[in-house]
């Protein structure tokens, strides 16, 4: 099967792992994952770090057979390669930092048709395991299509393996395909979730109407005719590429209306108040090309109005809490979770 191979030799390039639990003999492989998005079929592969055979493979993201009955190896990875891997049952997090992932170490790749995941790990040698012979190389890929990421991964490792010693010219041989395309490309950015976001609840309390002073009268009322309606829209705590929802029910702004009336005793100063209610989540920029996939920049937390203001309604103050009709500010006490 061509992808054997092509894992095998991609594998053999990745970074050891040196972090391992005390007191316990352990092999260093890789762990490498494809899945074709349209069809949404998946590999997994345990490829050995020292002598790059296939020691299990799964046309599933779930390897549990054989050797790997009583520990297996499965992957949680949305579609931009990020998400976790599961080894026995330790998680951990798909990053390049053992720091960050709690001690494997990721690289991950992605384009429209695909996702390419490979982590170095280490695994218990008491697994007992052996290189898979030839009737066990199913094809996992039968929609016709196959994976190519895996092959650019292996020009990536190629080159830095063995650098070149001097720059290319024009009168070298003529270049590859890559490129006479424009080698890698060019770089784009993207904004996704960081994890599940850590999402919370949060507020954003604003003065739609003007001060209604009451005076001497039994009652007075505050309303559309007094009020202004304003559109809240999602606020940024550091950067972002662009905005997203991070599948949250939320929207990039929110107008609040002014419909509302709110009703004053003799002497009062009434206000019509509204609250927005918003969900704050934690997103990370992403630079990427077709080369070296997605590199990880900063975090932001975005604060997006929830669809339809769950959460979040209009109030009427009196006296001296009334401000001035336009002024606002946050309330970041709400609870845990989404809208």
């Amino acid at each position: 099967m061509k992808s054997f191979v092509a894992i095998a030799a991609f594998a053999a390039s990745m970074p050891a792992v040196l972090a391992a639990p005390s007191g316990q003999d352990l092999k260093e492989v890789n762990v490498v994952i494809q899945r074709l998005k349209g069809t949404a079929e998946t590999d997994v592969a345990i490829v050995d770090k020292e002598s790059s055979e296939v020691l299990g493979y799964a046309c599933s993201d779930k390897l549990d057979s054989g050797a790997f009955a009583k520990f297996p190896v499965s992957a949680d990875i949305n579609e931009y390669g990020a998400g976790t891997i599961t080894l026995g049952t330790t998680k951990y997090t798909v990053h390049e930092d053992p720091n960050v992932s709690g001690g494997v170490s990721c690289m991950k790749m992605y384009d429209e048709q695909e996702i390419f995941v490979t982590c170095a790990a280490t695994i218990p040698a008491s697994l007992q395991l052996a290189p898979l012979s030839a009737r066990d190389k199913t094809d996992c890929f039968a929609s016709g299509s196959s994976p190519i990421l895996q092959s650019l991964a292996n020009s990536m490792s190629a080159q830095i393996a063995t650098p070149s010693t001097k720059p290319r010219s024009v009168e070298d041989a003529p270049r590859s395909l890559e490129e006479r395309q424009g080698a890698c490309g060019t770089w784009s950015s993207y904004t996704a979730l960081e994890g599940d976001g850590d999402p919370h609840q949060n507020y954003y309390l604003n003065q739609l109407s003007e001060n209604i002073e009451c005076g001497s009268s039994p009652s007075c009322a505050v309303g559309h005719e007094e009020s202004k309606s304003y559109t809240i829209g999602f606020s940024v705590s550091g950067s972002i590429d662009s905005w997203i929802g991070g599948g949250f029910d939320v929207s990039e702004s929110w107008t609040t209306g002014n419909e509302y009336t709110c009703y004053g005793a003799a002497g009062d100063t009434v206000c019509v108040w509204y609250k927005t209610a918003l969900t704050a989540y934690t997103v990370r920029n992403y630079d990427y090309n077709q080369c070296t996939g997605a590199s990880p920049r900063g975090t932001a937390v975005i604060k997006s109005p929830n669809n339809n203001n769950k959460g979040g309604n209009y109030y009427c103050v009196m006296g001296s809490a009334c401000r001035s009709q336009g002024e606002g500010y946050f309330d970041l006490n709400g609870r845990a979770g989404g809208p």
